[in-house]
């Protein structure tokens, strides 16, 4: 303990609110640690649609979904760098992802993962924020806005879906968008 203390300018007093009274892993570790496999869980599933979804031509679709996505890895790496400023150890379990056969399933599936991990997020943010970890429940926070962004954005095709109907929507999601012209 005296060299991590050394290595690690936390006092003692900080490194225990991140310890049970039984050594074993905080509260905020086991948050993290669930995060990451849903994290993980959300990145294989989101790219496996990207995928799906280019196979069909839909570039205009598959590059959105990859705008809207690409922070995952980034999300991945916040949280292990986080987990391991706590002295945690990655442990977490990833669920299976959900892949939609159809654009309509793929659309669909995806919206219910981002419903699902956004009591999580509220609900790890709220404890972190309990264990006064205010560096976690900060990142949890930033976590959370760029999923209600996505949840927003999964909203609005999934609106557009039903209005335009499957063919409408898919010619309308064929090309990417072209940049403006400055």
């Amino acid at each position: 303990m005296a060299s991590m203390l050394k290595r690690n300018p936390r006092t003692r007093a900080q490194i225990d609110l991140h310890r049970h009274s039984d050594g074993s892993d905080s509260i905020v570790v086991t948050i993290l640690n669930g995060l990451l496999g849903s994290v993980w869980r959300a990145c294989a599933q989101h790219q496996t649609h990207i995928a799906l979804i280019g196979a069909r031509g839909l570039h205009g679709l598959a590059d959105a979904m990859r705008t809207h996505t690409a922070d995952e890895p980034v999300t991945i790496r916040a949280l292990l760098n986080r987990l391991v400023d706590l002295d945690g150890t990655p442990a977490f379990t990833i669920e299976a992802p959900v892949i939609g056969a159809t654009v309509r399933e793929i659309l669909d599936n995806d919206m219910l993962l981002q419903r699902c991990i956004r009591p999580k997020l509220n609900a790890a943010a709220e404890a972190a924020g309990a264990a006064h970890d205010a560096t976690t429940r900060n990142l949890i926070e930033q976590i959370l806005a760029d999923e209600e962004q996505h949840l927003s954005w999964l909203d609005t095709e999934i609106a557009l879906y039903d209005t335009l109907g499957e063919s409408l929507y898919s010619a309308s999601r064929l090309h990417p968008r072209k940049a403006a012209a400055p």
